[in-house]
C-alpha cells in the first residue's frame, strides 16, 4: 500500500514537472472577442483630454495633428497586443487619413456606404462626412447599433475623446445618422480563432510613421485611388522542374517637395522615392482639406486657398508618409503713381497772407485774436452798422457841399 502511494506521489510530481516544461500553444481569441477588447479599450478612452493638435496616440504614432485617425490605430495596435494577434497594419491600414483609408478597405471589398443598408458591427470604423462635399473628413470607431441608431467612439472631438449616438433625429451634422459617410469592416475573421495568420510580434510602434508634425483641418479627396496590387520583383530557380517565386516588399518610402510654402496660386510638385529602388510602386496621393490645395493622380499641387493641408503618400498599399503644405494669400502688387504738384491760385494765397498780417498785427497791440474771433457774433453786426453808416455820412457830406456850389 505504501510503496503504491509512492508510486503514485512519484508520477503526479512527474507529471506536473513536465507540465512546466512543456508549452502550450495558445488558442488564438475569437472574433467576437477581439471585437469586444476593441470596444472595450476604446470605451476605456472616453474622457481622455488633449488638444486639436495634440495627443498621447500622436506620440506613440509619431506625428502630431488632428488625431482621429491615431487614436483609432492606436486602439487596435493596443487589442492586437492584448491578444497576442496582429490588428494594426493588418486588418486596419497602418496609417493614412480618412480618404486613404476609405480607399484601402475599398480595395478589400471591406468599405459599405450607409446607403448600401450595411448594418455596422461593434469594431467597425465609421466614417463621417460633416460638409455633405463627398468626402470624408472624420472616423471614429463603432461600439454598438439599436435599431438605426449608431453609438460611437471619437477622437479629437474638441480636442477630447467622447462616445456619441447618430440617430435620423439628432442635431445636425454631428449627432444626425446623414452625416454617416460609410463603414470600414476589418476582417476580424481573418486573426481569429482556427486563422493561421495570428502570427505573434511586436505592435508597440507602427512601421512607417509619418515625417512631419501639423494642425491642421476639412476635405476634399483629388488624389489617386490606391489599388491592391502589390508590385514585386521575382527569382526563379530551377528544381527538378520547379519554379518558386519569391515576393519582395517595400522597405521605406519618402516624400519630398522643393517647398512646403505656398502661395495662392502657386504650384509645386510632390516626389516619392522608395526602397529597394528597383520595385515599381502603386502609389496614391490623398487630402482631405478641401479650399486650400487642389491635387492630382500625379503628386501635383496648386494652392487655392489660404490654411494647412495635410497630403497623405500611400505606396503600394503598404507604406504611408505625409506632409504639410502651409498656404498663405498672395501679397498684392505694391504700385506708386506720382500725383502733380497742387498750384495754389494767386488771389486766395493772397488773401491767406492778408488774414495772417492782419492778426499779427492786432497781437502786437495786445488784441487776443483767438477771443476775438469766437465772440466775432457780438461786434461784426454792429461794425457793419457803423461803417455803413459811416458811408452813408460821407455820401450826404459830399451831396450838401456839391449843392452849395
Amino acid at each position: 500500500m505504501k510503496f503504491s502511494k509512492k508510486v503514485l506521489c512519484t508520477t503526479m510530481s512527474f507529471l506536473i514537472l513536465l507540465s512546466t516544461l512543456i508549452p502550450f500553444s495558445a488558442q488564438a481569441a475569437s472574433e467576437s472577442a477581439l471585437r469586444n477588447s476593441v470596444v472595450s479599450i476604446t470605451r476605456n478612452e472616453v474622457g481622455y483630454t488633449g488638444s486639436s493638435s495634440y495627443s498621447k496616440y500622436g506620440d506613440w504614432y509619431g506625428y502630431q495633428g488632428a488625431w482621429c485617425t491615431t487614436f483609432v490605430l492606436w486602439c487596435f495596435n493596443e487589442a492586437g497586443s492584448d491578444n497576442n494577434v496582429k490588428l494594426y497594419g493588418n486588418i486596419i491600414p497602418s496609417g493614412g487619413n480618412c480618404n486613404s483609408m476609405i480607399s484601402w478597405f475599398s480595395n478589400k471589398g471591406r468599405y459599405h456606404t450607409r446607403s448600401s443598408g450595411y448594418t455596422p458591427q461593434a469594431g467597425d470604423l465609421v466614417f463621417f462626412d460633416w460638409s455633405g462635399n463627398g468626402s470624408s473628413q472624420h472616423v471614429g470607431i463603432v461600439t454598438g447599433t439599436s435599431g438605426s441608431t449608431v453609438y460611437t467612439v471619437e477622437g479629437n472631438c474638441s480636442g477630447k475623446v467622447k462616445s456619441r449616438e447618430y440617430t435620423s433625429s439628432g442635431s445636425k451634422p454631428y449627432n444626425n445618422i446623414s452625416s454617416i459617410m460609410g463603414y470600414g469592416a476589418p476582417d476580424f475573421s481573418s486573426v481569429g480563432s482556427g486563422s493561421s495568420s495570428s502570427g505573434n510580434g511586436n505592435y508597440d510602434k507602427p512601421t512607417s510613421p509619418p515625417e512631419t508634425t501639423k494642425k491642421p483641418s476639412g476635405g476634399n479627396s483629388s488624389g489617386g485611388q490606391n489599388t491592391t496590387i502589390r508590385s514585386s520583383t521575382t527569382s526563379t530557380t530551377a528544381t527538378t522542374a520547379e519554379t518558386t517565386t519569391e515576393q519582395i516588399k517595400l522597405d521605406t518610402l519618402s516624400i519630398n517637395a522643393s517647398t512646403y510654402a505656398l502661395q495662392v496660386g502657386d504650384t509645386v510638385k510632390l516626389n516619392y522615392s522608395v526602397e529597394p529602388s528597383n520595385i515599381s510602386a502603386v502609389v496614391g496621393y490623398f487630402c482631405d482639406e478641401e479650399g486650400i490645395i487642389e491635387l492630382d493622380a500625379d503628386g501635383d499641387i496648386k494652392a487655392i486657398g489660404a490654411g494647412t493641408a495635410t497630403v497623405v503618400v500611400c505606396a503600394n498599399n503598404e507604406l504611408y508618409k505625409q506632409c504639410d503644405f502651409m498656404v498663405t494669400e498672395a501679397v498684392a502688387e505694391v504700385t506708386t503713381r506720382e500725383v502733380s504738384e497742387r498750384k495754389v491760385v494767386g488771389t486766395t494765397q493772397q488773401t491767406i497772407t492778408t488774414e495772417k498780417n492782419v492778426q499779427s498785427v492786432l497781437t502786437k497791440m495786445g488784441v487776443n485774436v483767438e477771443m476775438l474771433s469766437q465772440n466775432k457774433q457780438f461786434y461784426v453786426i454792429p461794425a457793419a452798422i457803423a461803417g455803413l453808416t459811416f458811408i452813408i455820412s460821407i455820401f450826404t457830406a459830399a451831396a450838401r457841399k456839391a449843392k452849395r456850389k
